[in-house]
């Protein structure tokens, strides 16, 4: 019990949660395990037909839902998003970063121009989402923040230099933000998903492939699933992680033992 006079808060029915990259695998798999919580949900991406899939997906477990479509590349496209959401549902409880690209180059094939986009959506984009949706959460002393990093931002990673650097970078960002609102009663932690069965593995492998691949190199011998994010996401924005802001949670198999 509180002998402080400081709220545990957690995510509540009827609160906003709003995730950018909404229609891939885990953006899918965040929206619906919020909505079985009854939250409300709003759905970024730049893909209207997986961001429409994944609305009715969502509006399907009976949550109230919509999509925005917005290229994370394009800081007035997320301005207008941002705004189109507060008018539609108001200031939102959790914001969960996250969409990422991650080209695939050595370091000296790399076009600037595509270095230069990884950037814009990895890095940039969580910096403006939080900056967009931060006044009205700090207004109501409540609210979360969880941006999704990678193990390749603490490993680095061979033909990934850019998506490397941006998930490093997002790593220091969640530490930053956590220690700044922390005063307002906001917490900001980041996960660190390890091998999972999404799009990015899938580019170069089967899904056999990649399922072979936990079998040999996992710990626990599995690779993980969007539903294995979606439920630390849950745990870390209920009242139960009340006391946890500035961490990187891994969650990988036990593939990368982080300190």
């Amino acid at each position: 019990m509180s002998h402080d006079g400081i709220e545990r808060d957690g995510l509540r029915p009827g609160d906003l949660v709003v995730v950018t990259g909404g229609g891939g695998g885990f953006g899918r798999a965040f929206c619906g395990r919020f909505a079985k919580l009854g939250a409300r949900i709003a759905i970024w991406d730049v893909d209207a037909k997986i961001g429409e899939e994944s609305l009715r997906q969502t509006r399907d477990l009976g949550a109230e839902a919509e999509f925005f479509r917005v290229d994370l590349a394009d800081r007035t496209a997320i301005e207008s998003a941002g705004q189109a959401t507060l008018a539609r549902f108001g200031s939102p409880y959790l914001v969960i970063n996250n969409a990422s690209i991650y080209p695939r180059f050595d370091i000296l094939a790399m076009d600037p121009d595509i270095w230069d986009k990884t950037f814009r959506v990895n890095i940039t984009a969580p910096f403006l989402v939080s900056k967009t949706f931060g006044p009205g959460m700090i207004a109501s002393r409540r609210g979360v923040v969880i941006n999704i990093a990678s193990g390749r931002g603490v490993e680095g990673t061979p033909g990934g230099a850019g998506y490397a650097a941006t998930k490093a970078a997002l790593l220091s960002f969640t530490k930053t933000l956590a220690l700044e609102w922390a005063r307002h009663n906001i917490r900001v932690n980041a996960i660190i998903p390890g091998v999972s069965l999404t799009a990015q593995p899938l580019e170069n492998a089967t899904e056999a492939e990649v399922l072979e691949r936990g079998r040999k190199q996992i710990p626990l011998g599995r690779v993980g699933y969007p539903e294995d994010m979606a439920g630390l996401a849950a745990f870390l924005a209920s009242p139960d992680a009340a006391y946890m802001t500035g961490q990187a949670v891994a969650m990988n198999g036990g593939r990368v033992l982080l300190p």
